[in-house]
């Protein structure tokens, strides 16, 4: 999807939120807004809006000296989810559908975001998931694809934020339990409160995937910006399983089927969902959704993706 011109503003807030974090210098915070400002008027609306964020947040890392300004935050989004992780999995294996209480626990883990939110409620989003209707719901659609896949079919999974990446290892280990290859993407750097490779591993997910970076600093999935082993490993695989709104914006167009799993916390992501499944905007007004969308693409592959573990 493009960037639309209700962007704008909010990639200055997120400047401001993140310049308060970044420095208690008010000078520093002033001229990050003011570089900000300049951005947006040169930014490439045919961009979408993850990819347009990049020079942004360098810009915000270079004047304030400060390369990961949500670590800290971060590190007590991961350390909350894996303090309820045992409790859940007990949860899903108990299940009488495990991977459908997986995935909307998942969904529902996709509220931590500090790029679009400066505030959430994890756990009372996790509490309601379990039972709140999906606003796009084609689970069922990708609970049939994944029992017809043969043993060794390759699943990559598009992780999004530190955090939620601990409810995906509860989908990832169920996904690997049923013979499945699974690799697991994360970014290359920091960006955000985006999941790295040290998040994957501090939840274990080694355990069930392989752990792959998409060679980005870029809170999505923008193929052209990605390591031509990411590409090759996204084409190869039998299913794509995207976590998050950064990776439905740069992938929502993408010529082959993918699943996304996100919460909608935005107007503009919202319509750009209502356009593709052909429901009202008044049905995504961006406040919370939670969906499960199969966007039908084409399937197209070549190489290899690897073998999990």
């Amino acid at each position: 999807m493009k960037t639309a011109l209700d962007c704008l503003p909010c990639y200055l807030e997120q400047a401001l939120r993140v310049a308060r974090i970044c420095t208690l210098d008010s000078g520093v915070r002033l001229a990050i807004l003011q570089e900000a400002a300049g951005l947006i008027r040169e930014m490439d609306m045919e961009l979408t809006p993850p990819e347009n964020s990049v020079e942004l947040y360098a810009m915000i890392a270079r004047l304030s000296s400060n390369h990961d300004p949500y670590l800290e935050l971060k590190r007590q989004s991961q350390e909350q989810a894996l303090a309820m992780l045992p409790l859940l999995r007990q949860e899903v294996l108990a299940a009488d559908a495990p991977l459908a209480l997986a995935l909307r626990l998942a969904i529902g883990g996709n509220i931590i975001d500090y790029g679009a939110m400066g505030a959430f409620d994890a756990e009372a989003t996790l509490a309601t998931c379990r039972e709140v209707p999906l606003a796009v719901d084609q689970s069922q659609s990708l609970l049939e694809l994944v029992a017809d896949l043969p043993p060794g079919a390759k699943i990559l999974y598009l992780a999004d934020n530190c955090g939620e990446i601990v409810y995906d290892s509860l989908v990832v280990e169920l996904l690997a339990g049923y013979g499945l290859e699974v690799t697991v993407a994360v970014k290359e750097t920091p960006i955000i409160n985006d999941a790295l490779m040290i998040d994957a591993l501090n939840c274990g997910m080694d355990q069930y995937a392989r752990i792959l970076s998409n060679g980005t600093a870029c809170p999505g999935t923008p193929l052209v910006r990605c390591s031509p082993e990411f590409q090759e490993c996204f084409w190869a695989a039998d299913l794509v399983l995207s976590k998050g709104q950064g990776n439905f914006e740069t992938l929502s167009e993408v010529g082959r089927e993918i699943f996304f799993l996100l919460t909608v916390k935005c107007p503009v992501v919202g319509n750009h969902l209502a356009e593709l499944t052909g429901l009202t905007p008044q049905q995504l007004p961006g406040l919370g959704e939670l969906v499960l969308y199969g966007y039908p693409g084409h399937f197209a592959r070549s190489g290899h993706c690897g073998a999990g573990k």
